[in-house]
């Protein structure tokens, strides 16, 4: 079996930390969680192999950092997560949103690569937060 597809327990260990999480993921999130058991380029290279099979995808958040979450339909080197992501500007916290959202034609001349969706809003929980304060 190629080296590079075995399943390691560092990344059973990235799988189960992507699996468990309620939103999507950056760096400092598997820093945080993973406390010393693995270096940063062994992180960041399991988590572009994830996305090159097809298992992971990346989210641009507005702040410039790139957050990882799981793919539902994806196959290696081709990503459709043609879905929103939504960023909360309250908690922070970036979601992938189960809503398809229309691919726009380009001119003549253009060719798509990539195409992302970021909303940003406040989530349901900030919300419920929110409206008990203003209550008060």
């Amino acid at each position: 079996m190629d080296k590079q597809r075995r399943n390691t327990k560092t990344k059973q260990l990235i799988m189960t930390i992507l699996s468990d999480s309620l939103s999507a993921l950056c760096y400092e999130d598997f820093e945080q969680k993973l406390s010393g058991i693995m270096d940063k380029a062994t992180v960041y290279r399991i988590l572009q192999s994830f996305c090159d099979d097809g298992k992971v995808h990346k989210i641009s958040g507005e702040n410039g950092k790139t957050y990882y979450a799981l793919c539902h339909h994806c196959e290696a080197g081709h990503h459709s997560d043609n879905h929103i992501h939504f960023r909360c500007i309250r908690c922070r916290v970036i979601m992938c949103i189960d809503e398809q959202f229309v691919i726009p034609s380009l001119p003549s001349g253009y060719r798509m690569t990539d195409i992302h969706c970021l909303v940003s809003g406040h989530c349901p929980n900030c919300l419920n937060e929110m409206k008990k304060y203003e209550q008060i």
